[in-house]
């Protein structure tokens, strides 16, 4: 590895070598930090391989490079790599990343002039937004469970594991019902939480219990970051309304009435006001 962090071509020899298989690999990329030029010390090479179909590669996983860093490799197939541009949470995922990916093999000039020009075209249009309408409303009904999780655990007098259990529901998974259904394409996985709360704009009471549930401001208990993980839970219920699905507006509601009628000052909770 090269003293500033930054892989020397001796390194992009060796993962070539490691890695490419020529009579299927149409191209090899990194992702992530180093892609950007901010890795550090402890940062990982991110590589995403395109192969063509039924390619059947399966040295998908994580290496070591040089005894010094991790390499981690995925496979994308055509019927995958596709799906980037027309599911709503792989677009997400995947766009903002592709745009700024870095070819270490690119035969037939198939990343940099086929599938990064597409990324950087790639509009939010109505049709994916529909989509993620769809999708966000399936995925808030998915988190219902651990909505009740997260009240029964405070019924049980602070049942640690149920908490636990709500809290990264009410946190992750609620942040990913806002990533979805705004089209918060994220840049990196570390940039996930501030991303999304910028996509929530001027909402300063949603912002403020996002921080609280994820732990990341006061000093918290678990108890209370269940509660204003619960609030989230109904406000996200009342400012999205017009987006849940026939099929699921039910079951969301009535999680979200559970909320407001288990204790009747759960929103006049002290702390949510500091």
């Amino acid at each position: 590895m090269s003293q500033n962090n930054h892989l020397s071509s001796l390194d992009i020899d060796k993962i070539i070598q490691r890695f490419d298989k020529p009579d299927v690999v149409q191209a090899l990329i990194l992702t992530g930090s180093y892609a950007r030029n901010q890795a550090g010390p402890n940062s990982d090479i991110d590589l995403v391989r395109f192969v063509i179909s039924g390619a059947k590669l399966s040295d998908d996983g994580t290496y070591f490079h040089e005894k010094k860093t991790l390499i981690t490799i995925l496979t994308v197939e055509p019927d995958e790599y596709e799906k980037w541009f027309i599911d709503p949470y792989q677009a997400t995922k995947w766009i903002a990343g592709i745009r700024v990916a870095r070819a270490i093999i690119d035969r037939k000039d198939f990343f940099t002039n086929g599938l990064q020009i597409r990324a950087r075209n790639f509009i939010w249009d109505t049709t994916i937004q529909n989509h993620a309408n769809i999708e966000a409303s399936r995925r808030m009904v998915g988190w219902c469970e651990e909505t009740n999780k997260g009240l029964e655990g405070l019924r049980r007098n602070n049942d640690i594991g149920r908490l636990l259990n709500a809290c990264h529901g009410l946190s992750w998974g609620l942040s990913e019902v806002i990533q979805i259904q705004r089209g918060v394409l994220i840049s990196s996985d570390n940039n996930v939480f501030s991303e999304i709360e910028l996509a929530l704009g001027n909402n300063t009471q949603m912002i403020k219990l996002h921080r609280i549930v994820f732990g990341v401001i006061g000093n918290y208990t678990l108890q209370q970051r269940v509660i204003a993980g619960l609030q989230l839970f109904v406000l996200l219920t009342e400012q999205m309304s017009n987006i849940w699905q026939a099929n699921d507006i039910e079951i969301i509601e009535h999680t979200a009435n559970q909320i407001r009628n288990f204790v009747p000052n759960l929103f006049l909770e002290n702390f949510l006001n500091e």
